[in-house]
């Protein structure tokens, strides 16, 4: 549901469209296009990551949800406009709009693929900063990984899109309890944990890593998770893991990537809480997976078999990315761990290849990583 801005809001989200927004969006792609030809990188993906940072560090988060439509009408759009270029009818099936609605949460999964028939399953969380509603760019990339590699496969693979509610008006752990009831619903309906993937991207993959962290140390807001065998697999791309705004790769890369320091404080303060509760834990620390460390990264098996995780090496984010991995690796916690890296990317280039429509580096690493699950 999109916000009720006030009047002051309304002339000032007016002002920035016309006055602002413009000239910001001028020198930033100027900035990111020149950048891209001195390094010999894919102009494209650097002007839709322009066109992102210009909106992420230009309007609040209640003026993106006003500008953009919400998650479920974007879903709607998607289908219509794939259904309309598909032309095997086989995959018309699995071009059907399906909402299935969860409203003990306040929230519902958008199916892509036939969930009836489905033998594999993928729960998606999708990026955005907590902020942004789902895009056609994260429908295409899931639609493109998972549920063509079924096909091709010849496994039939329907993916679970988690429409969950949108920060400042909802915060941690929203969408952590949100995403455990999801989880739920796809054990209840008969999928078994060893057919059932986890992830997603930016935002989306600090959901997952909520969802790990909940189904070893169940956090007390969210519906416990009894597993009778680890999930198959989890996967992050372009994860956000931490507050952590002064390593190395945010000083290198803050003036060319989608997100900058600004931006990730700005999304910060919209997601998090800072309340802290009476069992000495605070309400959005599960959110924070590198700063909540503690026994439970040991327990990790438990919860999934294999995690797979993509970092641009030119993203901010890339220093935290890759301690995660590090971590991981130290602590030898019998999970698989693999870590994808892209040198001349960004962040999210896995979901900026989707909005542009593009089967190109980061699906193809996807597709291949996935179809060794099936």
């Amino acid at each position: 549901m999109k916000p009720r801005l006030s009047f002051c809001e309304k002339i000032r989200l007016i002002c920035v469209l016309l006055f602002v927004a413009p000239w910001v969006l001028a020198i930033v792609a100027a900035r990111f296009l020149l950048h891209a030809l001195r390094n010999n990188l894919n102009i494209p993906i650097y002007l839709l990551n322009a066109g992102v940072r210009v909106l992420l560090g230009t309007f609040t988060a209640r003026e993106i949800q006003t500008l953009l439509p919400p998650t479920e009408e974007v879903y709607r759009a998607w289908i219509r406009r794939k259904e309309s270029l598909v032309k095997d009818p086989s995959l018309k099936e699995r071009l059907r709009c399906d909402i299935q609605p969860l409203p003990e949460v306040n929230s519902s999964i958008l199916w892509l693929g036939n969930r009836h028939k489905a033998r594999k399953v993928v729960l998606y969380f999708h990026g955005g900063g907590y902020v942004m509603p789902g895009q056609p760019g994260h429908f295409e990339c899931a639609w493109n990984a998972f549920v063509l590699s079924g096909v091709e496969m010849d496994t039939e693979v329907a993916v679970a899109f988690l429409q969950y509610s949108l920060a400042p008006a909802a915060k941690a752990p929203v969408q952590l309890r949100q995403a455990a009831f999801a989880l739920s619903e796809l054990l209840k309906a008969g999928f078994e944990p060893r057919d059932i993937a986890v992830g997603g991207d930016s935002a989306g993959g600090n959901v997952a890593m909520q969802l790990l962290h909940h189904i070893i140390e169940p956090h007390p807001e969210a519906s416990r998770i009894s597993l009778t065998e680890p999930l198959s697999a989890a996967f992050l791309v372009s994860p956000w893991l931490s507050r952590e705004i002064s390593s190395i790769s945010f000083r290198k890369h803050d003036r060319n990537d989608m997100l900058s320091i600004a931006i990730m404080r700005s999304l910060a303060a919209d997601a998090r809480t800072h309340r802290y509760e009476i069992d000495s834990y605070r309400d959005d620390s599960w959110a924070e997976p590198l700063e909540c460390l503690g026994t439970w990264l040991y327990g990790l098996n438990g919860a999934v078999k294999r995690l797979h995780i993509v970092v641009g090496e030119r993203e901010v984010l890339a220093d935290q990315i890759k301690a995660l991995a590090k971590m991981l690796e130290v602590l030898k916690t019998e999970v698989q761990v693999t870590l994808q890296s892209y040198p001349n990317a960004g962040h999210d280039l896995f979901v900026a290849e989707g909005i542009l429509g593009q089967i190109g580096e980061a699906t193809i690493g996807m597709k291949q990583w996935f179809k060794g699950l099936l």
